[in-house]
């Protein structure tokens, strides 16, 4: 059995189909999770890509692997500390899998073999082997630039909007950094980048702009990402027509997830912390869309409510290829869930993020963390080197939006995820 699992960065489980999504944005994906099954409550650990993307590979929560900032990143790539550890890719490299994918020797220690960005011409090439390819398409990140009859299909009828609105559109489909007045994000200082452009694709390739986004201009902020929606799937299926043709798709499970979602103006941002400077850890930033297609061996059309993790991703994986995982996992398996089999759901899960995550700068230590539960969420904004905190609580039931905010210390609620919160992080 190969293994292909599709990163799509920044996608917003809301804005597919299959999540309820009205408009027609992921049609494909829509496809495998009526044949397969979806996880409709999975939440990321972080609102950036490097400690979830980490945690989704490894099995690992953030708070196990470390790698939260770019200051942490630098040394682990540069040394390699994980060597020697059997971590899930090391275990399928040592029953016989390749383990490669698209620019994954930035996360070379988790045991990648080599980068191999064409995906296409790498089926064809190890059509006979057993592989597991790591792909990270791009185009649900910053800048949004669609074809524009996609930018055509999904925008509001009657929606025009007016030339100062047009000017800072343009800026959304130019910029990878949409940053608001009073911040400045680290690519524009003279701080060293842990990953170099050089390092990147042309896609991946930084640049930033300040923008003061407006409300009127939201709807074409929604539908410039609906339109890449569309090119994210149009990339899916352009794949499994690949996989179908080379007679591989039937022996191919697909995995379908994100590291974390994307704010499209809700709270008056444009992106997550990298690209705003102002992250938060609100639904639209912290769940993420988990799908499982494989042709035999996992149910058909089962939408599985629970709550359930990017850690749990790999052991999910290893499980279902029948090889045991290498050392204790932070995540665990989810098979037993998707087979409707006894299962303990999880009753909390954790995210943290810097508030200008991989865009920080030096010496600025605020970070976000959050406590959830099906029902109810616990927000606290602090300072990793002062004694203030400061709490949002909500009502996930009644006020799924997170508006509401209904913190007192004595709250019931409050007193038990404050709790968790410290139990988690350690204080």
């Amino acid at each position: 059995m190969n293994v292909l699992l599709i990163l799509g960065d920044a996608l917003r489980r809301d804005h597919m189909g299959c999540y309820g999504y009205a408009k027609n944005t992921t049609p494909t994906i829509d496809r495998l999770a009526r044949e397969g099954v979806m996880f409709r409550n999975c939440a990321s650990n972080s609102a950036h890509t490097a400690p979830p993307t980490l945690s989704i590979l490894t099995g690992m929560d953030a708070v196990t692997h470390g790698i939260m900032t770019a200051q942490d990143y630098a040394p682990w790539i540069q040394n390699d500390p994980w060597r020697e550890r059997p971590i899930p890719l090391r275990v399928l490299a040592r029953n016989g899998y390749r383990v490669d994918g698209d620019l994954v020797k930035r996360f070379a220690p988790t045991g990648f073999t080599e980068d191999r960005p064409d995906l296409e011409g790498y089926l064809e090439a190890h059509r006979g082997q057993q592989w597991f390819y790591f792909a990270q398409p791009y185009p649900t990140h910053l800048p949004y630039n669609p074809p524009q009859a996609y930018y055509d299909e999904f925008i509001e009828r009657g929606y025009v909007p007016g030339a100062a609105s047009r000017a800072r559109l343009d800026i959304v489909k130019r910029a990878m950094i949409c940053h608001p007045t009073g911040t400045r994000a680290a690519l524009e200082t003279d701080q060293e980048e842990a990953i170099p452009d050089e390092a990147m694709d042309e896609t991946h390739v930084r640049s930033s702009a300040i923008v003061d986004l407006e409300p009127e201009d939201a709807p074409g902020i929604r539908a410039l990402y609906d339109g890449e929606m569309r090119v994210f799937d149009d990339w899916v299926a352009r794949h499994l027509r690949k996989l179908e043709s080379l007679g591989i798709l039937e022996d191919t499970l697909v995995v379908i997830v994100s590291d974390h979602g994307e704010e499209l103006m809700e709270r008056g941002y444009v992106g997550h912390s990298s690209t705003n400077l102002n992250g938060n850890l609100y639904d639209e930033s912290m769940m993420v869309p988990l799908i499982l297609w494989q042709a035999s061996g996992l149910p058909k059309g089962r939408v599985i409510e629970p709550l359930v993790s990017v850690v749990d991703v790999m052991p999910t994986i290893l499980d279902l290829l029948g090889i045991s995982p290498g050392e204790p996992p932070d995540g665990r398996s989810l098979l037993p869930l998707a087979r409707g089999e006894a299962y303990t759901p999880r009753q909390t899960v954790f995210a943290e993020v810097p508030s200008a995550g991989w865009q920080r700068l030096l010496g600025d230590e605020r970070r976000i963390r959050a406590a959830r539960t099906a029902d109810w969420k616990l927000i606290c904004h602090m300072d990793l080197v002062r004694p203030e905190k400061r709490y949002a609580l909500f009502d996930l039931r009644a006020d799924p939006r997170e508006v509401n905010d209904l913190y007192t210390p004595d709250h019931e609620q409050a007193r038990v995820l404050t709790g968790a919160l410290e139990s988690h992080f350690g204080g």
